[in-house]
Formats: C-alpha cells, sequence, structure tokens
C-alpha cells in the first residue's frame, strides 16, 4: 500500500482507476486533493424539528448556505468519487473550517468500490450564523493504492453492499 501523490491521482483519474468528477486540478497538492461544498444540503429546522432540504444556487441564484448559531447540516461534496479495487482514500476536514467555528462529521475512509457523493454534516459550534460558500474547499482526501491486499470484493448482505446498493440507486441525481 503507498499513498498516491499529484501525478499518480492525475494518471489514476486518466486510466479510471480512480474517477473524480469536477475534478479541477488548483485544488490538487502533492499529497491530497481538497474537495468542495455540493449544491444539495439538508439543514436542521430546530422550529420544526424536522431537516429541510434544499440546493444552493436554485430559483435564489444564493451559493451560500447559512447554518444557523449551533445548528446542523447535511452536505454532500461537489465531487462525485469512483474508486475501484485498488484505491481506498482517508479524508478529514480542513482547518479553515476550524477558524470558522464549524465541524465536520463524517466517516474517515473511502472503501474500494465506493462510487457516489461524499456526504457529511456540518455543524456550527458558535451562538451566531455561520457561512459557507458552493464550492468552497471543506476537506482533503488522501488517495492510496491498495493494489497488494487483492483481492477486495463485497461481503454478501453486508453493511457496505446494502449502502452501495442505495448509493447505485440515486446515481447521483437525488439530493442527501
Amino acid at each position: 500500500m503507498y499513498l498516491l501523490n499529484d501525478k499518480r491521482i492525475i494518471e489514476y483519474d486518466k486510466r479510471e482507476i480512480l474517477k473524480i468528477t469536477d475534478f479541477d486540478k488548483k485544488f490538487l497538492h502533492p499529497t491530497y486533493y481538497y474537495f468542495r461544498l455540493g449544491r444539495f444540503f439538508k439543514i436542521w429546522d430546530e422550529s420544526s424539528m424536522k431537516y429541510t432540504v434544499a440546493e444552493l444556487g436554485d430559483e435564489t441564484g444564493e451559493d451560500v448556505l447559512e447554518i444557523p448559531p449551533r445548528g446542523y447540516a447535511l452536505i454532500q461534496s461537489l465531487e462525485h468519487f469512483r474508486l475501484s479495487e485498488k484505491v481506498t482514500a482517508i479524508f478529514g476536514q480542513i482547518s479553515a473550517l476550524s477558524r470558522k467555528g464549524l465541524r465536520l462529521n463524517h466517516s474517515p475512509t473511502i472503501d474500494p468500490h465506493f462510487s457516489g457523493f461524499l456526504e457529511m454534516g456540518l455543524e456550527n459550534l458558535l451562538p451566531k450564523p455561520r457561512e459557507i460558500r458552493f464550492g468552497e474547499p471543506i476537506a482533503k482526501v488522501m488517495f492510496y493504492d491498495i493494489s497488494d491486499t487483492y483481492p477486495v470484493q463485497d461481503i454478501k448482505g453486508s453493511i457496505s453492499e446494502l449502502d452501495y446498493k442505495r448509493r447505485e440507486d440515486l446515481r447521483g441525481s437525488e439530493p442527501l
């Protein structure tokens, strides 16, 4: 297993061993890729005690997600990731979110065979509203070649198999 550098990430993307839709080279660093806030989100509405589904840049044209004081939003990455059986990944929030008083809640890994938008929670830790823009970097991801651990297969009836099926059924057309 080894960490993919920027040249390998580009090479793997061309060979479709790792595919990043909406990839932007300016967010690629020597050992990681910054991924960005996507368009769809669900924000927790304290008054109704439920999530409200919304889209940045919809009929309002507004590209800013405002998270209320101590609020919470379910978000997606702008990029769609497809990992082959040869690639796994680890990701975490970037320090710019901490400086805004925001915390990213997520599973730290992206498994081989994953295909979809990354789904996370974004929590406002402060007693005042915080804003984040569509397309703004929210986390960085490091990719690893795991060719030496072949074969990687889904276990029939496992939680991951069911989750992959759910994502496949959505095919990125449904928000969260």
